[in-house]
């Protein structure tokens, strides 16, 4: 499977554990890693193919930072996830970017209720989440202090899972 993978893949791992290194410790996510990643994933993909390359990093970069950026902007995820997903994106490039952002979204639903559980507040977050979506009004308020979920390591499991299961 290494041989059908892009040498630059391998620099994904040291990637995501900086960031998410940083975002469990100070709950931020470096610009110089991210900025990084980008610069790297755009030459890497530029060096082993051409223009095309530059073309298809530059996609994924695109799709990737572009897809979180209403969410950024809306703060359901920070701006370093939005940029960890950019650099994400200029690493695996186009198409291998659509498959990483829908296991990022599966890792991320799966982290929450994981969260969620371990803060016991699972239960009444469902039952609200249904009584809305049936019309009805809500029991309690909200949190008020909700628990936050790093989305960077839901980056990093998506990706990696989408990564090494591509060819199965």
């Amino acid at each position: 499977m290494l041989d059908s993978m892009p040498m630059v893949f391998l620099a994904l791992p040291i990637l995501f554990a900086i960031a998410c290194y940083g975002e469990v410790k100070a709950h931020r996510i470096p610009n110089w890693l991210t900025i990084s990643g980008m610069i790297l994933g755009l030459g890497a993909w530029a060096i082993e193919g051409g223009w095309e390359g530059l073309e298809l990093s530059a996609i994924g970069l695109a799709l990737g930072g572009g897809i979180f950026l209403p969410f950024c902007l809306l703060g359901v995820v920070g701006g370093g996830d939005m940029k960890l997903m950019a650099a994400t994106g200029a690493i695996v490039g186009w198409p291998m970017i659509l498959r990483v952002l829908t296991d990022t979204c599966i890792a991320g639903g799966i982290l929450a209720i994981i969260i969620m559980a371990w803060n016991g507040v699972l239960l009444s977050t469902l039952l609200n989440a249904f009584r809305i979506l049936f019309g009805m009004q809500r029991r309690a308020a909200g949190l008020k202090n909700p628990p936050m979920v790093p989305y960077g390591i839901a980056i990093a499991l998506g990706t990696l899972f989408s990564i090494f299961l591509q060819d199965f």
